[in-house]
This record gives structure tokens, sequence and C-alpha cells, in this order.
């Protein structure tokens, strides 16, 4: 295996065929960072992006009626892989994927039985020997960061090594399942080379004029740092990353951002970190790099960052320094819940920031959660009339999801001891796979599943799209000028204000191309 050839694999998305939601694809950092890696190891690497290259192609999923896939056929993507491959990455990070995923690389392993597979990502480390013995197919799982643990394993396959020795992975031999030591984080975090990315799959992504938040022209994914100090119960961030937090030198990501400026006209970066306003001080940094140096670009954090270290006096920088759009995660209205949740949030701090941040003129948004699994009534009618007063204080977007409990959470495991969750190692398969699917249930979503103890689904949805109507009623009634400008963005197909309307107009391209 001298000459040996990786293939990275990010495989298509799954998504409820009644969901509005089918248009967040970003360039995959995952795929990026371990391509990079590689390759400066001098390893032959091909990425094959089924996400990107496949953007707006809608597949059925055989055997399977409420679902859809969305990214490349599945006889696509195994045409793609070279013959010459030895060795194939692939990335699993959402759980309500896995049976298609898990149904793919059966196709992939029959088209090329001498592949060597590996397989990575949030829903393996949560679940690896479940997912190994659902997938034989699967030589070794790896577990939390890929970088170390990948360059290493390729380094003892080829040299005939007990695999066993290498932290961080797990595997079966005769039936016997084998997890070997936890790898240590990386801390050095600055050392690990910029994502390697394919210029072909960048040039699609930038035609399809897709963003993960508001779309504000050439959109770039960029991760500043890794992990998470927090235990939110319904995260599995703690599962995959522990509770270590490593940021990268401001220096150096500017450094990144005004490459990516130079190379391929970025005009906004999104910034996908699990939580990128941690430290005061790198905030401050970070923004003076970019006014000193001059650079005039976009920024924004959709995700839901925490609020600590944020103050008016930041707000004012990072305005300066390009931001707007941040995404804030207050997930309920209920202080009750927060403490269930262990949110470690105060709200009415919380609403004083959404005022400055509207004082400001940033963009925010609210991520808001209901149907968590001791969740009352009163309390999700506390969480919309929260969202309400969003709507009346400027805020951009509110969606509010309805709780699902991913595999790696404290609720996971305390789901499956009240026996709500299915027996994962039990051999009803259909069963399995209708909890993973329903893991994918979005906005729009017809069917689904209530993990609350006494409300049902169709009441959740009902409060759901209750809050929701009147949320985007509300603001708009309130900001005519907001709608107009909404209308008039359909039109010309331009840049968008929210999230909400950059969703809209992109499941108006999917539907209008089928």
């Amino acid at each position: 295996m001298s000459q040996l050839h990786v293939t990275l694999l990010r495989t298509p998305a799954v998504i409820a065929k009644s969901s509005m939601n089918s248009s967040s694809v970003v360039p995959s950092l995952a795929l990026g960072y371990l391509s990079a890696v590689l390759v400066e190891a001098n390893y032959k690497v091909t990425t094959i992006d089924a996400q990107l290259q496949g953007i707006g192609k809608i597949n059925n999923i055989k055997n399977v009626e409420n679902f859809v896939s969305h990214g490349l056929p599945d006889l696509d993507i195994i045409n793609l892989i070279p013959s010459d491959t030895n060795l194939l990455g692939i990335s699993v990070m959402f759980s309500s994927e896995w049976p298609y995923v898990r149904e793919l690389i059966k196709k992939i392993k029959l088209a090329y039985p001498h592949l060597f597979i590996i397989a990575g990502g949030e829903h393996i480390t949560a679940i690896p020997e479940f997912t190994l013995r659902q997938s034989p197919e699967i030589n070794i799982a790896v577990l939390g960061e890929g970088e170390e643990t990948l360059l290493e394993l390729i380094k003892a396959i080829q040299n005939k090594e007990d695999l066993k020795q290498i932290d961080g992975i797990a595997l079966i031999e005769a039936t016997k399942y084998y997890q070997t030591s936890k790898r240590k984080r990386i801390k050095a975090v600055n050392d690990i080379p910029w994502p390697r990315w394919s210029d072909d799959d960048l040039d699609k992504f930038f035609a399809s004029k897709q963003s993960h938040g508001p779309y504000k022209g050439r959109t770039m994914p960029i991760m500043a740092s890794r992990g998470c100090p927090y235990d939110c119960q319904f995260c599995s961030n703690r599962t995959m990353w522990g509770n270590f937090y490593w940021s990268r030198d401001p220096k150096d990501v500017v450094d990144e951002i005004e490459h990516y400026i130079k190379r391929y006209n970025i005009k906004c970066f999104e910034f996908m970190d699990l939580t990128v306003y941690m430290k005061k001080k790198w905030i401050i940094d970070f923004c003076n790099q970019l006014i000193d140096r001059d650079i005039k670009v976009t920024w924004q954090c959709t995700g839901g960052t925490r609020t600590e270290a944020i103050d008016e006096e930041i707000i004012e920088l990072t305005k300066k320094a390009g931001c707007t759009y941040l995404g804030f995660a207050p997930e309920s209205g209920s202080e009750k819940i927060l403490i269930d949740i262990k949110k470690k949030i105060k709200l009415p701090r919380m609403i004083k920031l959404y005022k400055l941040m509207k004082k400001h003129k940033v963009g925010t948004r609210a991520n808001l959660i209901i149907g968590f699994p001791d969740e009352t009534r009163k309390d999700i009618f506390y969480t919309i009339f929260l969202q309400m007063k969003l709507a009346l204080l400027g805020v951009l977007d509110a969606p509010l999801f309805i709780f699902t409990p991913y595999p790696g959470s404290e609720f996971f495991r305390l789901l499956q001891k009240r026996k709500i969750i299915p027996d994962i190692n039990g051999n009803n398969t259909k069963e399995i796979d209708n909890y993973f699917y329903e893991l994918a249930q979005d906005f729009g979503t017809v069917d689904g599943k209530s993990y609350n103890s006494t409300i049902k689904i169709r009441e959740l949805r009902i409060y759901q799209n209750i809050g929701m109507m009147a949320f985007y009623i509300t603001q708009y009634i309130f900001n005519p000028k907001r709608l107009f400008n909404f209308i008039k963005n359909i039109i010309s197909g331009g840049e968008s204000n929210s999230v909400f309307e950059q969703r809209i107009m992109q499941h108006l391209k999917i539907t209008h191309k089928k």
C-alpha cells in the first residue's frame, strides 16, 4: 500500500419530504480539514462532497416513505470513487441520516470490496459499537477529532501494525468489540492547516447563493475555535469534544479570512463554531485585526453563541468590524426548563442584549425549543410569549424547534432509561430506523414524534405553527419595509435579511427545479 489513495466522503443530507428546511448546505469543514492534513502528509486525496456536488437534487430513498436525500444520487457517488482508492473515510455527523448512510455504505462496499472503510463524526462518536455492529462494512470508527487519529491509522495500516494501540478508535474483531483509550484533544489548534477546498465544489456552492445564515453575497464557512465548556442536557457536544474549549490565534483566523477574500472574492464569512463569543479579549483582538488591516467584509454567527462575554462595547466593536448577524440560544422562556436543561443563562440579561443589538443595528436570532421530556404546557406558553416579545424587539429569526433526543446527549440516556427510545442494541431494525429518521423532523414536517411525557406531537405542532406564524406576522406588521424587501429579494434572487427568508427563497428555487 505504498501509494495509498484516500477518498473522503460527505454523504447527502436526509430531510423530511414535507420539510421547508431543505437548503442550509455549506462546504464541509470536516472534509476540508481532514483533506488538508492528509495532503500535508503527502497522501493522495480525493474529496466527494455529495451535498455540494448535488445541490438542489432531491432523491427518493428506497423503502422509505416520508424522507428523501438531498445531494448526489447513490450511483453517482459510487461512480465518483476512484477505482484506485485504498481507504474511504466517511463523515457521519447527524444520526437522522444513519439508516440511509448505512445502506449507502453497503452499496459502496459491494462495488469496491477491497476498500478499507473508516467512519467518523458525531453520530459515530456517540454510539460506536451500535454503528459498527449495524454496518460490518466499516472497519474502524474514529471517535472525536479525526485529524491526528486518521494520520496514525493510515501509518499503522501501511506498516501492518496493531490498530488497537491507537487512541480514539473503535473496532470489532471476531465479534468482540474494542474501544481504545480516549484521545486527548488537540490543543495546538493553530498548527492545524487551513481547510483544503475543491474549487469546482465551491463554484457550485457560490452559484447556488446558499448560506447557513442570511445570504450576503459569496459566502465561506470558517471556524475560530473547537469545543464548548458547557453541558446542556440536549446537546451531544460533550461526547464529541469533551468540555475543553480551544481558540485559534485571532491573527491566524484573520489571515485565513484575507486569503479567501483574495482567492475567492468572498463577501461574507459564517462562523460554524459551537460558540464564538467565549472570551472577551479574543473578540476584541479579532475585531481589531480586521479593523487595523482594513478588511471590509461581512461576518455572522448563526448557530447560537454564548452571551457572557458580550456587552455594549463588544457589540459596537463587532459591528464596526463587519458583524451583521448574531445568533443566541435562549432555548426556553421558562426558568424551570432552563434549570432542567442546564442552560446556565439569565433571560433578563439576554433580553437586554437583544435591545442593544437593535440599537446598534445588528441582526439577531433566537433558537427556541419546546417539547422537552418533562416540560408542561405552561412552560411552552412562556417560550411562545418570549418568542412574541422577541418579535417586538426586532429579532429577525426565532425558530421554534421541537425537541429530539440525539445520541450522545444526557436526554438520550435519560429517555433510554425510561424506555421511550427503542433499545438500539435490539433486533427491531425498523423501529430503530424510525427513531433515527424522526430526528430529522423540522418546520413543516407533518409527522414526527413527541418525547414529552404528556404532550403529543400534533399538539406540539400546533404550538410550533402558532408561534412561528405569530412571530413573523408580528415582525412584518411592525416593520412593513422588511416585508417589501423580502418580496423584492425573491423577485431579484439576491440577498436575504433573515434565515427564514433565505430558507423560503431556496425552497422556492428547489420547487421550481422540480
